[in-house]
């Protein structure tokens, strides 16, 4: 008996894998479906665990240590000996500059570090030649040494052993930056590092009065982070400096990880959820040719449990096997991926053993997971009918699935359903965001489902109103149209799905393109000043005007301050109860200036702007930028105090404005009524409006007369910002694309469940007279009914999706851009549909009697 027993799932899994391979081509499509939608799960999956090993692995190396205060001015002597009885500290002094070689062309912008002996706390700074920094930064033949960073070296054009201009002083290459612990994940775009000595720094002349440094004090200590900031806080409640904790690092990181994380892998369950579609659908053409072997087993005595387990033995076959090669190959893009921006943001993974297995294996693992739980999810309704069939059908000549699946099926399909959203909100980076996809899920699966309804009502009262009863074409399309086994559901369920994120997608990077090459061009200067000191004012403008007369510079005051008191109320009272905000919102700087002639293009959101000068001794009117007013509370009302050069500004918020995302980057904080500040006026930002060749003659004479002002030449961030542009439209593109060929297989399946129907029953109205143009006309007209729907129902939805995205998180419009997305849905809903059809028509033109035959 014991054998016996044994026996019988061999021979079940023997029969599964035998049946299988006699028509395994008619499961192409419920492999290419899953395959698709497993690899995009596997590819973002892993690729933000190996992101998020990378970065957060030690994010005290990434902060520095394991407290950061970074402030504009020296830590007072009393604080830096606190500090020093508790732990180490290092200090970091930084500054931004623009630097170029020695022929005086290719300025680009980078940060200056001058770290003191005890840096680097936390990690290892490898330099090329692996020598001393000391070395490497004394000074030899009169030239200082500067170590930078390799892309810095290969934007130049140079390399160790040659000249760079920094300020007033020529420097040589002396190294290379290979491995910076506490390097800026933002580097690349805000400026990369150049490392220079304290005694070089003078020769320079780029730090006077006023200038702009930052110095950043990194602790570390033994004791316990919280005990410790509770202990410094209480020895200096006023600061003036922003605390952060490498714990609080690393929690901002892994929270802006989690948020993007989890939308990329909400798109590719998605693509998983419109390739189960096909998976249904396929799985239902495959039980459909296999009713009367089914019928014929059970007839000849085979029980219905090893019937039931050899049909689910082929379900879980097919799915290991999907997500065994979608999660290979998802694993292999994300490896390229990986291993292309490895060299650039340091993102290489771990290589231990324990390692490869969380980043690796245990993607794989749920991949296959995701696959058979889709597989079973999709499959088991049509596994369900398909058993159901009566046997007795096999003497009537054709056997037929049942119309509705079993009670006790049923069940177990909404449980595998509950199982598998709990798994897939379980293995989400954000919980939250799941859920709240889920929830819009299925609100759109209800609104849906509501539309279909109303299309199927509608297409049968319009041909119960006599409409098409002169056009057997039309007639015949509308009623295919609210038929039972109408196409209708999985077209807008498939298509419609893919077509929304396509038009979501092509919606925002449209938006991104039309305002990189013409918004900015129209509007923008060509040239953005930093650093410019009011004794050097009339110089700069009178020398920018002997290169072009044509010139227009406009400087406009910055005055760094920071907040004091909310309507009355100390800050650190305000934000008692949030030890965090209020030590982030005490360590804030903001950056006030007057409006001018707005070159930012501010744009007022709640309030007003006003016309009349600040009074003398009354608040002053300000405009306050809207993620600070909301961050905080403040609403048009309230009342603030600044200190400037420990000077008050008493100030009452008149306005909330936003700032758009592409414009001069200043990023002001308030804007202020003239004469408000005149008083703590000491440095200047600028724009000069002018031809793109004077800017560039402009950036050369700035750097030899003028070395402090920082200069940003519109066309080099137009430039970058494309090439970044460019690579997030590519990946947006490719998630896209495979969603799209997700649906298209989708659809593929549909067509083939419905072809032998259409061509069976086309013949017959043939044969009952019915003319082959009319049966033309009528699928035509059905394709082009149901590409309207599609077309009109992702267009509506992607836009709902893209819109906000555009406004609120871009701030740029892209509500009149909608046609283009509808133009897309458009195009492929056409192409896709019609070329499903072509076939239907091509074999329209075999015999009938031949199709009856084989019906």
């Amino acid at each position: 008996m014991k054998s016996e027993t044994a026996a019988k799932p061999l021979w079940m899994l023997k029969f599964a894998v035998t049946d299988l391979r006699s028509r395994i081509s008619a499961l192409k499509v419920f492999l290419a479906c899953l395959i698709l939608g497993v690899t995009l799960v596997a590819a973002t999956a892993s690729l933000y665990r190996v992101i998020e090993q990378s970065l957060l692995a030690d994010t005290r190396a990434l902060l520095g240590g394991d407290v950061e205060l970074d402030s504009n001015e020296p830590l007072p002597d009393d604080v830096r000996n606190w500090i020093s009885n508790t732990g180490r500290i290092s200090l970091v002094r930084e500054f931004d500059t623009i630097v170029s070689g020695s022929q005086g062309d290719g300025f680009f912008r980078a940060e200056i570090l001058i770290p003191d002996q005890a840096y680097p706390l936390y990690g290892d700074l490898q330099l090329t030649p692996d020598q001393p920094r000391a070395e490497l930064n004394a000074k030899q033949d009169g030239r200082w040494g500067a170590i930078i960073d390799p892309m810095l070296a290969e934007r130049l054009g140079q390399s160790i052993g040659d000249e760079i201009d920094i300020g007033a002083a020529t420097f040589r290459i002396s190294g290379l930056i290979e491995q910076q612990p506490d390097r800026r994940l933002n580097a690349n775009w805000r400026g990369l590092p150049i490392m220079i000595s304290e005694e070089a720094l003078d020769a320079t002349n780029l730090i006077r009065p006023g200038s702009r440094v930052d110095y950043e004090y990194r602790v570390q200590t033994d004791q316990n982070l919280e005990v410790w900031l509770e202990d410094f806080e209480r020895a200096f409640p006023a600061t003036n400096w922003d605390t952060t904790t490498f714990a609080e690092r690393s929690e901002r990181i892994s929270e802006r990880l989690d948020q993007i994380a989890t939308a990329l892998i909400l798109i590719a369950f998605t693509t998983l959820f419109i390739g189960g579609l096909g998976v249904a659908n396929s799985i239902h053409a495959y039980l459909d040719e296999k009713l009367g072997t089914i019928a014929t087993l059970q007839t000849l005595g085979l029980r219905r449990k090893p019937l039931v387990g050899i049909y689910l033995l082929q379900i879980g076959i097919l799915g290991t096997i999907a997500g065994l090669v979608g999660g290979g190959v998802g694993l292999g893009f994300a490896a390229v991926a990986i291993s292309m921006a490895g060299d650039a943001y340091d993102l290489a993974g771990p290589a231990g053993a324990g390692d490869w297995i969380s980043l690796w294996f245990v993607p794989l693992l749920l991949s296959w997971l995701f696959a058979v739980l889709t597989a079973y999810v999709f499959a088991l309704p049509a596994l369900a009918r398909a058993l159901a069939a009566s046997p007795a059908g096999l003497f009537r000549g054709q056997v037929q699935a049942a119309k509705n699946e079993p009670r006790s099926w049923r069940m177990a399909s909404y449980l595998l359903l509950a199982v598998y959203i709990s798994a897939t909100l379980f293995w989400l980076p954000s919980p939250q965001l799941g859920f709240l996809f889920l929830l819009a899920v299925v609100l759109l699966w209800g609104l849906l489902e509501a539309i279909i309804k109303g299309l199927r009502k509608g297409a049968k009262r319009l041909e119960d109103s006599g409409f098409a009863d002169r056009n057997f074409a039309r007639r015949l399309a509308l009623a295919n149209l609210h038929r039972p086994d109408s196409p209708l559901r999985a077209t807008l369920l498939s298509l419609g799905t893919a077509l929304t994120l396509v038009v979501a997608c092509t919606l925002v990077v449209t938006t991104l393109l039309r305002a990189l090459e013409t918004t900015i061009p129209a509007d923008a200067p060509a040239l953005i000043l930093y650093e410019v000191f009011p004794d050097q004012m009339a110089d700069l403008e009178a020398g920018l005007a002997e290169l072009d007369d044509s010139s227009r510079v406009e400087l406009l005051p910055l005055v760094r301050s920071r907040m004091s008191t909310i309507n009355g109320e100390p800050l650190s009272e305000v934000l008692a109860d949030d030890s965090r905000a209020r030590r982030e919102a005490m360590g804030d700087e903001y950056k006030l200036s007057y409006l001018s002639s707005n070159p930012e293009g501010l744009e007022v959101i709640e309030g007003s702007w006003w016309e009349e000068p600040a009074p003398e001794g009354e608040p002053a009117y300000m405009a306050m930028e809207d993620r600070e007013a909301y961050q905080l509370g403040l609403t048009v009302g309230d009342r603030i105090t600044f200190t400037a050069q420990d000077q008050p500004i008493d100030i009452e918020i008149r306005a909330i404005y936003r700032q758009k995302g592409l414009q001069t980057r200043f990023w002001f904080e308030g804007i202020l009524q003239e004469g408000a500040l005149d008083e703590l006026i000491n440095l200047y930002v600028g724009a000069v409006y002018q031809s793109d060749a004077a800017a560039k003659q402009s950036q050369q004479w700035l750097a030899r007369n003028i070395p402090n002002v920082i200069t940003l030449r519109t066309a080099d961030w137009l430039k970058t910002a494309g090439d970044l542009l460019g690579k997030a439209a590519a990946g947006l593109a490719a998630v896209a694309a495979v969603s799209l060929m997700a649906s298209l297989l989708v659809l593929s399946s549909v067509v083939s469940v419905s072809r032998r129907r259409q061509l069976y029953e086309a013949n017959l109205l043939h044969c009952l007279g019915a003319r082959h143009q009319a049966i033309r006309q009528s699928m035509l007209l059905e394709t082009g009914l149901l590409t309207l729907l599609a077309t009109v129902f992702a267009t509506g939805l992607g836009s709902l999706i893209a819109l906000p995205v555009a406004d609120l998180a871009l701030k740029l419009p892209a509500g009149d851009l909608w046609w283009i997305g509808a133009l897309v849905a458009g195009g492929v809903s056409a192409l896709a549909l019609l070329g499903g059809l072509l076939p239907t028509l091509k074999a329209m033109r075999l015999n009938p009697a031949e199709l009856l035959r084989d019906s």
